[in-house]
């Protein structure tokens, strides 16, 4: 029960949080312009590495505490890691800051801007979740859910600006609002100290840094991309595939959810038959979770007929859904609560440099943003079954598992591609209903799982 109730507080908090996707994801690309839209998401694009700057700190104390509870940890240490990382961060905001103000870059000026508060607030983030502290967590992602989709609304509504430039500013006072959250917070618990080592926590770095690189690489494969695009295309062609990538991004809002409580669940555990428990529900899930395709691209082509060949994409990268869900759930939990961190960061730079040649290469060739779409599902696929069927052989799939993922994908490309779209979304609604019938011992397993 436990378990159900931190899943929900952590998914609570994103489906606040699917507020201020929508608006971003929707309403922005309806007042600005194709290329403005474009130059937003690059900005958007930027701040998805803001995490590497901590260089493995704060991957490091998620490994140190995870599990453990909060009663049996001294102050004293959490006070002087909370100072160092403080610390640590104003330095590399300093470098950063002094080197967009050399080279005259206002972008990144705003970028450094913006790692310097969001790395502070990953720290708090890691922490809490280690520490199962997830109803903190969730209070905080609400307020600044709530605190940006007002000061959107103002901008939209109020102010009818169509400066991007104001929207950039809006996200970097969004993440302003939670450091002083967090750190509030941290002084009325932990008191307003000044104890703090430079050698003492150097060991978080060691530890983390492998962490860290390996969960960047896996993060890079969902943005490669968008990278490509970048590289290669227009910006209108970048424009679309990041739309379709931000409509993407709002259903793995509540993967994310589900991943951060699960870690300490595979940590503390360690049961293969509850990881193949966990594994049929994420393919279960993400399954269920395609029919979100026909309620996005009815937006899509009611009010956003600008975007309408990013419904094309859509209907390749949802067919993804399922597999992402396995990476971020399962796989990326079990090789940090089970495998050394050197072979995960090994598996990891591997997979994401495979992906990279596979996706770039054929993109060169066909030079078709439809092929970037396919390659990136096809490289996730392609992880998944290296996982199970090779790394961790106790998560094998069976033949209904590799049925249910071989019918989905033809059915959903099919239905999502080749039918008129209210026969293809009845069409889907008949194909659940028949897996729901087939499967539904995976139902009494995962409800098992979550009322344990």
């Amino acid at each position: 029960m436990k378990l159900l109730k931190n899943i929900f507080n952590v998914a609570l908090s994103n489906i606040i949080g699917f507020g201020t996707s929508f608006i971003i994801n929707f309403l922005l690309p309806a007042i600005l312009t194709v290329a403005d839209y474009g130059n937003y998401r690059e900005y958007i694009m930027y701040t998805s590495i803001t995490y590497l700057f901590n260089f493995g700190y704060n991957d490091g104390i998620y490994i140190k505490y995870g599990g453990k509870r909060l009663e049996d940890l001294d102050p004293l240490e959490i006070r002087s890691e909370h100072n160092f990382i403080v610390v640590y961060q104003l330095c590399v905001f300093a470098l950063m800051l002094t080197y967009s103000l050399v080279v005259k870059n206002p972008i990144l000026a705003l970028f450094s801007t913006v790692t310097l508060f969001d790395t502070i607030n990953m720290y708090h983030q890691n922490f809490l979740q280690a520490t199962g502290q997830f109803a903190t967590f969730s209070r905080a992602n609400i307020s600044k859910s709530i605190f940006y989709i007002l000061t959107l609304l103002v901008a939209i509504f109020l102010m009818r600006s169509d400066n991007y430039y104001l929207y950039i500013v809006l996200n970097i006072l969004s993440y302003l609002f939670l450091t002083v959250f967090y750190e509030y917070r941290f002084i009325k618990n932990q008191g307003l100290n000044f104890i703090f080592s430079w050698k003492k926590h150097l060991g978080l770095f060691r530890v983390g840094f492998f962490i860290l690189f390996a969960n960047m690489s896996l993060t890079f494969v969902g943005l490669i991309g968008s990278w490509v695009t970048k590289w290669w295309y227009n910006i209108e062609e970048f424009a679309q595939y990041s739309f379709q990538n931000s409509v993407l991004n709002v259903i793995l809002l509540i993967v994310n959810a589900v991943g951060m409580v699960f870690y300490n669940v595979i940590a503390k555990r360690k049961d293969q038959m509850l990881l193949n428990v966990i594994k049929r529900a994420c393919i279960f899930l993400g399954i269920l979770s395609g029919f979100a395709f026909f309620i996005f691209k009815w937006i899509i082509l009611t009010f956003l007929a600008k975007y309408e060949p990013a419904t094309t994409l859509l209907s390749v990268t949802f067919i993804a859904i399922p597999y992402i869900m396995l990476s971020r759930i399962l796989v990326a939990n079990i090789y940090k609560a089970t495998v050394p961190e050197r072979q995960y960061f090994r598996d990891s730079v591997l997979y994401a440099g495979l992906s990279f040649i596979f996706v770039a290469g054929l993109s060169f060739v066909w030079h078709d943003i439809l092929t970037v779409a396919m390659t990136t599902t096809l490289c996730y696929i392609c992880w998944f079954f290296y996982t199970s069927q090779i790394r961790f052989t106790y998560l094998k799939n069976n033949w209904r598992e590799v049925l249910l993922l071989v019918s989905h994908a033809v059915c959903f490309y099919a239905v999502a591609n080749f039918m008129p779209f209210v026969g293809g979304a009845l069409l889907y609604l008949l194909y659940l209903a028949v897996v729901l019938f087939f499967y539904r011992d995976w139902l009494f397993e995962a409800k098992a799982l979550l009322v344990d």
